[in-house]
């Protein structure tokens, strides 16, 4: 049976520093890479979600993070393959996300 990879978009608005360095750090153990100052992507085994789930929940009801968001958008491969900018153009890294190279060439 093929398992299907779920990539994970997430994005958030992290009301303290101390708690956004952790959540960076977690989502970067976790194999994630930033794309942006609070947006993040990467998957997640199925066996290690939950686990991610909960550590970034315990993170998140920290009273130093009160207001804080934090979102998450599931995406398949194909829809994370049609990718693009405003003007139409593809993301240099999108293939290396994608996992089709191993190289990133800015």
């Amino acid at each position: 049976m093929k398992t299907i990879t779920t990539y994970y978009l997430l994005m958030y608005d992290i009301t303290n520093e101390k708690i956004i360095q952790k959540v960076a750090k977690k989502l970067i153990n976790y194999g994630f890479e930033r794309i942006n100052y609070s947006v993040w992507l990467g998957w997640v085994n199925p066996l290690d979600r939950g686990n991610l789930k909960t550590e970034l929940q315990t993170l998140l009801r920290n009273e130093n993070a009160k207001g804080s968001r934090l979102y998450v958008v599931p995406l398949r491969p194909s829809t994370l393959g049609k990718m693009r900018s405003i003007t139409g153009h593809k993301p240099n890294q999108l293939d290396y996300w994608l996992g089709k190279t191993k190289n990133v060439f800015f």
